[in-house]
């Protein structure tokens, strides 16, 4: 299958990019930057240089796709998350979506569309893809673009199937912060850490998504996240005994608030549980890693050989 992947450059698509190969699909992925057209070519797959945030410059160069795949995600500069900033960002996203969706317009082919999960569970409630989404902290970057999505579901053009990806780790990307400042004694877990949230391995991720393309169910959604909730300090905690270091600390939320900004400290309070059965009875997606506990330490692994 002839397929074009928007984000491919990213922690995602240095995972996806080599399954795609390995499955003989003919992979062109989109990049600004001449050095990630380079390193794509390595993996076998082919780049084109152009910005998400300006089609009209590249789509033409683009014909005979049988389906789009969308993980792009915007670059967050380290430090705290002002108002102006957030604003930018929202108005960065609401423009990846809406273009995604024009170019899978012109190229009249499906479209895998990649959004956050975001509920704030009470009472015990474990949520699913019938559900709809409760958009706070750095999650409220997509309300602008999630009108955008529902009107496509609604009229069907172009073929949609939604992705609801859990927090990714594994050994890249901006997991690499985290494993970095436990290793140091510097991270500290933010209020109580009793907050779940959803997280999936960046390798069954990739697998999800390949699983989507096999069977392109149209008009659905899918959460993709691993089978164990777990809480803040659980994940924390299991990182720091792999680690062979002492467990985080905690510290006040109000603290940590201040230093990062009200919407990623919100992000970093959710408490949200999830179920992934749709995903594996729909499509077939079996995670490697069902739970962190299986993991992280594989994770710590590959990062512990490179260090």
């Amino acid at each position: 299958m002839k397929v074009l992947v928007i984000g491919g450059s990213g922690f995602l698509g240095t995972h996806l990019i080599p399954m795609l190969v390995a499955q003989k699909h003919e992979v062109t992925v989109l990049s600004r930057f001449n050095e990630n057209l380079k390193r794509l070519r390595g993996m076998g797959a082919r780049g084109v240089r152009g910005d998400i945030l300006d089609p009209d410059e590249f789509v033409g160069r683009l014909s005979g796709f049988e389906a789009v795949i969308y993980i792009a995600m915007p670059v967050i500069s380290p430090g705290r998350i002002t108002n102006k900033i957030f604003v930018k960002l929202r108005e960065e996203v609401t423009a990846y979506y809406s273009n995604s969706i024009k170019i899978a317009e012109r190229l009249d082919c499906p479209l895998i569309l990649t959004s956050g999960l975001s509920f704030h569970t009470r009472g015990g409630k474990v949520f699913d893809e019938a559900d709809p989404l409760e958009r706070f902290g750095m999650t409220r970057i997509n309300e602008q673009a999630d009108p955008l999505i529902a009107k496509i579901f609604d009229k069907g053009t172009p073929p949609l199937v939604m992705i609801m990806l859990g927090h990714l780790y594994g050994p890249g990307g901006h997991f690499l912060g985290m494993y970095h400042w436990i290793k140091r004694g510097k991270y500290r877990v933010p209020g109580t850490g009793r907050n779940m949230i959803p997280r999936v391995h960046v390798h069954d991720a990739a697998q999800g998504y390949m699983k989507a393309l096999e069977h392109l169910p149209l008009g659905e959604r899918f959460i993709l996240a691993d089978d164990t909730p777990c809480t803040v300090k659980e994940f924390a905690d299991c990182m720091a005994q792999c680690m062979g270091v002492p467990k985080p600390k905690s510290v006040p939320g109000l603290f940590i608030r201040l230093v990062i900004g009200r919407y990623p400290y919100d992000t970093l309070m959710m408490n949200c549980s999830v179920t992934n059965e749709k995903a594996k009875g729909h499509l077939g997606w079996m995670p490697k890693y069902a739970s962190y506990k299986q993991g992280i330490p594989a994770t710590i692994e590959a990062l512990t050989k490179n260090d």
